[in-house]
């Protein structure tokens, strides 16, 4: 079993992105970053580090993280808004595996109205110099009930710059209930294309509206480990600290994906096979996520 430690590197942000809550919360602002001994998380069984935050690539110790990480073996996935990418490429160098892009639109105006700021040019820029390097870039797309609406265009955009896109739905509490079956089977279709990538579980999950605290599907507990920039462990999730796995309000129709996809790892049903069904779509497609 594959086991995931989503580490928030930092809780600082440099735009102001419509469906995260990190920028808008002043007590995460709050948290110090202090350094972390990552070969706990090997003694734990992780193989798979998740960077994420925040903005990653504002940590100031980032490239030393990711060095001792590639030491320990690690399977490195990072995202960012692309915002300080220009930059600090060259010290991702050979130390990221799945290097994420996040991209909200396909048009200009529509892209930074999402971040608060004028970045969509950045980032298309960021992109294309990830590919120039050699870093395997993906694009993000987090598909909200507005922006849904320009998957082709986004699909399109992709091609031009010859890279991967990754198809996520927002979660739940961003308004991703407004995905009809329609819209569902309008994401497999385009699914089918050789560069897009989607989880089959996830958006099985999704059309059953997403975890229930009566039959809790989640796993985070087995599956995930979470560390805050200061190196605090919290669990079972980011979201549900403390409380009991999958059964508190706030995990009612949950559809956190960080932590809901590893959880489809384990558990013998649908969304098991479903996990297993996407990594083979994966695999015959070139790629592993």
């Amino acid at each position: 079993m594959n086991k995931t430690c989503n580490y928030y590197v930092t809780f600082k942000t440099n735009d102001t992105c419509e469906y995260s809550h990190v920028w808008q919360d002043d007590n995460l602002k709050k948290i110090e970053e202090k350094p972390y001994d990552l070969s706990i998380l090997k003694k734990a069984g992780v193989n798979v580090l998740n960077i994420t935050g925040g903005e990653p690539l504002l940590r100031e110790d980032l490239s030393e993280i990711l060095k001792r990480a590639k030491e320990l073996g690690l399977f490195i996935k990072l995202s960012t808004n692309g915002i300080l990418y220009s930059e600090k490429a060259r010290l991702l160098g050979g130390l990221v595996d799945r290097l994420f892009f996040a991209l909200d639109y396909p048009i200009e105006r529509e892209h930074d109205r999402s971040r608060g700021q004028e970045c969509f040019h950045q980032v298309i820029r960021a992109i294309e110099l990830a590919r120039e390097l050699k870093q395997g870039p993906i694009i993000k797309f987090t598909m909200t009930r507005d922006s849904i609406l320009y998957l082709p265009e986004m699909i399109d955009l992709a091609d031009r710059l010859k890279v991967w896109i990754y198809l996520r739905p927002v979660y739940d509490f961003f308004g991703s209930q407004g995905f009809e079956p329609a819209t569902l089977n309008h994401i497999r279709y385009y699914a089918q294309r050789k560069n897009v990538l989607v989880d089959y579980a996830g958006l099985e999950f999704l059309k059953e509206g997403g975890n229930k605290v009566i039959f809790p599907r989640c796993r985070a507990k087995e599956t995930t480990i979470t560390i805050f920039p200061d190196g605090k462990r919290v669990s079972p999730c980011f979201f549900n600290q403390e409380g009991r796995q999958g059964r508190e309000d706030i995990c009612s129709s949950c559809m956190r994906w960080p932590y809901m996809l590893p959880s489809f790892t384990i558990g013998l049903d649908k969304y098991y096979l479903l996990s297993l069904y996407t990594k083979y779509v994966n695999w015959r497609k070139g790629i592993k996520l």
